[in-house]
């Protein structure tokens, strides 16, 4: 009996510190989630293309984050970095759409860059708007 009140004391002491060293984690996560998020709205927002409620999400992360709703703060910072990342592929392509599309009613264009319009073209048909950008920008 005796030996079995310290070592009861004992178990559920490592069950705290592993139920800490677990929220630690969530915690960090969570930060990491905001921080991407946080990057890719500024993106977003340097190219003057961010959408009407990308950063009101990411505020309702923050506040979720600092209430101590981990997971809630996790689902919406992730919710947040995705419509950023749509917005910036969604504004490279609505530049690269016409310069595509001048690029490929030109004649004089040699064999390299006919690949290389084809190539974008191709990006624009998939929706990878920054490839197909980086494709025609130089062109």
């Amino acid at each position: 009996m005796k030996i079995t009140l310290p070592l009861k004391t004992l178990s559920y002491a490592i069950l705290l510190c592993g139920a800490f060293a677990a929220h630690a984690e969530t915690t960090a996560s969570t930060t990491q989630m905001l921080e991407a998020a946080r990057a890719s709205i500024k993106s977003a927002n340097d190219l003057g293309w961010i959408w009407r409620d990308t950063e009101d999400k990411l505020k309702e992360a923050e506040t979720a984050a600092a209430a101590g709703d981990d997971a809630t703060a996790a689902k919406l910072a992730k919710s947040a970095k995705a419509q950023a990342d749509i917005a910036i592929n969604q504004y490279y392509l609505e530049k690269a759409k016409p310069r595509v599309a001048a690029l490929q009613a030109k004649k004089d264009l040699s064999a390299s860059q006919k690949k290389m319009v084809q190539d974008a073209a191709q990006a624009v048909a998939n929706a990878e708007g920054k490839k197909a950008y980086d494709i025609v920008n130089p062109l």
